[in-house]
């Protein structure tokens, strides 16, 4: 899996076990971003070709990140201790994995949403 992909998450040791997990599978980490500026800010300067979110970041939400994510065709898998049912309406239509996360869903769902090539 050669790409480059956004991680968004507050959890220090979840976003370093996915963060790993990506780079075995060959991919290319960017961030982990604990924030939404941070996000957005690697956005701006790196990009991505996925990304993995959270919804919850300590005292804000990424469905701004998911905004402009959508708004630039860049695919995301959803990481989050929410239920489908509980996420906003702009984040639907994303894969939705429940913590705790187990790694090779989130490769498999990561590979589905990438674009071939």
């Amino acid at each position: 899996m050669s790409a480059r992909v956004l991680i968004v998450e507050d959890e220090y040791f979840l976003a370093c076990e996915i963060a790993d997990l990506i780079e075995a599978a060959g991919a290319t980490v960017v961030g982990p971003c604990p924030s939404v500026a941070k996000a957005l800010g690697q956005i701006e300067t790196t990009g991505c070709d996925a990304a993995v979110l959270d919804v919850s970041l300590r005292n804000e939400s990424s469905l701004a990140v998911a905004r402009v994510l959508k708004e630039r065709g860049i695919p995301f898998v959803i990481v989050t201790g929410f239920s489908e049912s509980q996420l906003p309406a702009e984040m639907a239509g994303a894969p939705v994995l429940a913590k705790p996360l187990h790694g090779e869903d989130l490769l498999v769902h990561l590979k589905r949403v990438l674009p071939a090539g």
